[in-house]
């Protein structure tokens, strides 16, 4: 595939679209997370905005029933990418919101360290996204989103423990995005 930045994006989208659509409130919430994306992309350079917009597009593709493997849907679909070369999308859907520690909750270790972790602005930026958009798509603050996250699954389950020991990590993530915003609306006001 041609590493034009538009065609990762429309290829994103396409894959993204055949693997989620028939999943309903999953496809919304992706949609949702690409929007983000693309609301916050003129902040990084023409490459690394279309890898944002097309890792939000492609996050979640390891929930399609295709892809599943290991049940870990960050690892699926990491998976999926690296079978089709796309190296770096693999490593950001992989670890996408603190997705290592439910790998290592589910004794799924091994299998996530296949992929490089990627310490970026842009890694930060899809946790962002993903953090800030709700399961139907719709914008929310972090704390909205940890939530309704919190409010689907038992305290038991192994997603409520990951996203609790995420939580601090994942602000963090979510404050970087925000202050470089911030910054950018001061530098255009001024």
């Amino acid at each position: 595939m041609e590493r034009n930045p538009e065609n990762l994006i429309e290829w994103a989208l396409k894959e993204a679209e055949v693997l989620l659509s028939p999943l309903g409130s999953r496809w919304k919430h992706v949609q949702g997370v690409a929007q983000r994306a693309y609301s916050i992309g003129d902040m990084f350079t023409e490459e690394d905005r279309a890898y944002l917009i097309a890792s939000a597009y492609l996050h979640d593709i390891g929930y399609a029933t295709v892809l599943q493997k290991t049940g870990l849907h960050p690892i699926d679909g990491a998976c999926y990418l690296k079978s089709h070369h796309q190296d770096r999308l693999a490593s950001l859907v992989a670890y996408h919101s603190g997705a290592q520690f439910e790998a290592r909750l589910r004794g799924l270790t091994k299998e996530i360290k296949q992929f490089p972790y990627e310490y970026s602005l842009i890694s930060d930026a899809l946790t962002f996204c993903d953090m800030t958009t709700n399961s139907i798509g719709n914008q929310v603050s972090f704390q909205e989103r940890i939530g309704d996250i919190f409010s689907r699954y038992d305290e038991t389950h192994v997603v409520f423990q990951a996203i609790n020991q995420a939580t601090p990590s994942l602000g963090i993530a979510v404050a970087n995005i925000q202050q470089k915003l911030n910054e950018l609306k001061e530098f255009h006001l001024s």
